[in-house]
């Protein structure tokens, strides 16, 4: 059955895919093969790019295409980042707050929850006073932009926080990266995920992990950061 029935795409308004350009879809319209010089070289592109987007210093941080939706992308920082030691503090003001939460949860990573009002930014003071009544966490995730309610979240504030406690930082730019502008090294940014369908308008079904790059080297821990 043929589900077209109209040849003016409907415009979208949800929480997930946005409306797809045409200009998006024409340059799908080209059959490469994953080995091909030419699919290679856009990948390069599109790396390249996101840490253009990011205002990234390819030193100290690389983009990261990832074969599957937003939830996936947080799901494998999530999964690929924490060490079986490791703890979380998940900075929570609304369901994609909670999400990064539930995720930890079903990985069995130690987790904490800082919730507070869906309507009003985290309470820094809050944050600080988890992090030193609770000695060990190694790592701290919110989420930039709560598409729950559109807030934006002190993603530098936070981070300053996280870097004073020597946590890994960790940011879900979903509904943000590439139309809130946001300095990674003024952040203390260690792990960032987007989605190809937000605001670089691309297609559903990709996601993406800009990472600082000595994070992802075996023996990260005994190199200098370039």
């Amino acid at each position: 059955m043929n589900i077209i029935t109209s040849n003016k795409d409907k415009v979208l308004f949800t929480p997930g895919p946005l409306t797809t350009s045409c200009t998006v879809k024409q340059a799908m319209l080209t059959d490469l093969g994953s080995r091909d010089v030419a699919f290679i070289e856009i990948v390069r592109q599109i790396r390249q790019k996101l840490l253009e987007i990011g205002a990234c210093s390819p030193n100290r941080y690389t983009a990261i295409p990832m074969q599957g939706s937003g939830t996936f992308g947080i799901e494998a920082v999530v999964s690929s980042t924490i060490p079986s030691d490791g703890k979380l503090l998940v900075i929570a003001n609304g369901a994609y707050g909670e999400r990064i939460a539930k995720i930890a949860d079903v990985l069995n990573i130690s987790c904490h929850v800082l919730r507070g009002p869906e309507d009003k930014t985290p309470d820094l003071d809050r944050v600080k006073k988890v992090l030193e009544a609770n000695l060990g966490f190694t790592h701290v995730a919110v989420v930039h932009c709560e598409t729950t309610t559109g807030i934006i979240n002190p993603i530098q504030e936070i981070g300053e926080i996280s870097n004073d406690f020597d946590c890994k930082f960790f940011v879900d730019a979903m509904s943000s990266f590439g139309a809130v502008t946001m300095n990674f090294h003024d952040c203390y940014i260690d792990y960032l995920v987007s989605s190809a369908n937000k605001c670089i308008e691309g297609v559903p079904g990709f996601s993406f992990v800009v990472a600082r790059t000595r994070y992802l080297r075996t023996n990260s821990r005994n190199m200098p950061e370039a």
